[in-house]
């Protein structure tokens, strides 16, 4: 099969032929017609993952996909050849990945995608939806709460803004002013251009009480910190990239927690659901064919798209 892969942390990639991959117990083998990507595949390719768990080169990267049932391995009951799903993969050892024509996927980790939605657009659910969903519990929100989220329109955040403002929450949206009607798309009542203005200066001058949460996607030192300090005592602090000083924001009545996809993996059939039914939207995507795969990453590793970046296999 036709994959996209390094040899060592650091390189840009090629795509070479690999073996096709065995389904063990509880799995599937999905002919990839769109994978989905993620800011976890660039941390990967850099090594930024490797004190974390094993890594196996080549390594192919990429953590969402979707596309055509090819085989099911023992156990499986619920899929079959021929079936159309998405999902995405939960590896013990990193480089099995999604940027591949052939993926094993856990069979718990698949749904079937519906006929309302593109490969491209299944391709970009699992993992970002996910780990949206683990951020917006990590951060407490709730029904009046007012919410900051940094990097609101990104792939992770497209889906936070909307889960944030299902809550009940007001959600300022902290992006790009080009980006503004795209966040207002998503549920955001309030934006914040960080490009151009003082985000923490407007936030304060527009709420001087505080705010009761401050959901973080983007990572940048000086931009958290500086909003970390407009949350209010009872609030909470959830970043997926920068570890809150937990004992520092105890100390002030501040929860804060570095949030994982993982706490949030049970919602799976939760969010297929509502895939399913419309009612979350899937965010905004920019397609690249497998030979432009290369693009696809130099485009996602910008940290500015607005939405999601999918590669096409078939």
């Amino acid at each position: 099969m036709r994959a996209f892969a390094i040899d060592e942390f650091g390189e840009t990639g090629t795509i070479r032929e690999l073996p096709i991959p065995e389904p063990g117990e509880g799995e599937v083998v999905v002919g990839v017609r769109a994978a989905g990507l993620n800011a976890t595949d660039l941390a990967v390719m850099s090594g930024y993952m490797k004190d974390y768990m094993p890594h196996l080169f080549p390594l192919v990267p990429g953590l969402d996909a979707s596309g055509i049932v090819e085989r099911v391995g023992p156990g499986v009951d619920g899929f079959h050849a021929g079936d159309e799903v998405y999902g995405y993969t939960r590896q013990r050892r990193m480089g099995a990945g999604t940027l591949s024509e052939y993926v094993v996927l856990p069979a718990d980790a698949i749904s079937r995608k519906p006929s309302t939605i593109s490969y491209e657009q299944a391709a970009v659910i699992g993992h970002a939806a996910l780990t949206a969903a683990a951020a917006v519990e990590d951060a407490g929100v709730k029904a009046g709460d007012l919410v900051a989220i940094l990097g609101a329109t990104g792939g992770v955040g497209s889906y936070a803004t909307q889960f944030a403002s299902d809550a009940g929450a007001t959600v300022i949206a902290v992006t790009r002013d080009e980006h503004a009607d795209y966040a207002k798309s998503l549920g955001a009542t309030e934006t914040v251009d960080y490009a151009s203005h003082n985000a923490v200066d407007t936030v304060r001058a527009q709420h001087p009480d505080g705010i009761d949460a401050l959901i973080d996607f983007c990572g940048t030192p000086e931009l958290v910190a500086g909003m970390t300090d407009l949350v209010r005592k009872g609030g909470h602090v959830a970043s997926t990239i920068l570890p809150p000083d937990a004992e520092a924001l105890a100390a002030k009545g501040i929860e804060g927690t570095l949030t994982t996809r993982f706490t949030a993996e049970h919602r799976f059939p939760e969010i297929a659901g509502r895939i399913a039914d419309g009612s979350l939207k899937i965010p905004a995507i920019q397609t690249f064919s497998f030979d432009k795969v290369g693009d696809a990453l130099e485009l996602q590793a910008t940290r500015h798209v607005a939405g999601k970046v999918a590669v096409t296999l078939g």
